[in-house]
């Protein structure tokens, strides 16, 4: 009994220890961004590659909002080890994303990922079709500002027993905002708050008629004039008053 108490222990310490090894020469050794067109090396220092390694595995990172739709790269860890299948890399908000969400780049491996992102094109986000209430849209293109909307604070728990619109949105390829294959949100029309992954957004009024698919109007309510009737009567009036200022005078 007191060998199996001693052999079990061992197995604990030696595992730890290999664990605190691994951690002290960085659990990270190569990082390659990659675009379309193939993948660069980052040439970043072993500390700051051991820290990002950490902040996956851990989150540790500093947290940051989902971007909206911007160029990104994926990333390919050497080893890999227990890292996320899938990490993307945007530079134009400095963020990496993963399926924990997405945290900021620390200062020292954001130059190396800049200069390796700079010789390698990075891919572009493209929406395939957009659904809502399960019925798909046109104009797939304008959906994109549904990831550019103002993050607002979790409604009162009324906001559940208010009409909703759901809503699925896929993208050509995966991405940093399609990690399962599609982004997955919901509309409450009523506060006017959009819902994904987990966080609030503020909708405008162009968002609020584009989801619930109304036309926009010159007023914003649909209760004006429309453009073509108002110019009609600019240019009657215009052209009364020219004839006025034509008429002789009487004698």
């Amino acid at each position: 009994m007191k060998r199996i108490i001693l052999a079990g222990a061992l197995a604990v310490v030696a595992t730890l220890t290999a664990a605190q090894t691994a951690q002290a020469k960085g659990y990270i050794e190569t990082i390659r961004v990659c675009g379309p067109s193939g993948c660069a090396t980052a040439d970043a220092p072993r500390s700051a590659m051991g820290r990002f390694g950490m902040d996956l595995l851990t989150d540790a990172g500093l947290p940051a909002e989902s971007p909206p739709l911007l160029p990104y790269y994926r990333l390919e860890i050497v080893p890999r080890y227990e890292m996320p299948s899938e990490t993307f890399y945007i530079p134009g908000a400095n963020v990496i994303c993963a399926d924990g969400g997405c945290t900021r780049v620390r200062k020292g491996l954001s130059a190396a990922l800049s200069a390796a992102g700079a010789s390698v094109d990075a891919f572009i986000p493209h929406i395939r079709s957009v659904t809502v209430n399960d019925k798909p849209r046109a104009h797939t293109g304008a959906y994109a500002v549904l990831f550019n909307e103002q993050p607002a604070a979790a409604p009162s728990n009324t906001v559940w027993n208010s009409r909703t619109y759901p809503i699925a949105v896929r993208f050509t390829r995966l991405t940093p905002w399609s990690l399962g294959g599609v982004s997955w949100m919901a509309y409450y029309p009523r506060y006017k708050i959009l819902t994904r992954d987990g966080a609030w957004f503020h909708v405008g009024q162009s968002v609020d008629r584009l989801v619930l698919g109304r036309r926009v109007t010159t007023d914003g309510g649909g209760r004006g004039w429309p453009v073509a009737a108002l110019a009609v009567v600019a240019v009657a009036a215009a052209a009364g008053a020219g004839r006025r200022l034509r008429r002789p005078r009487a004698a």
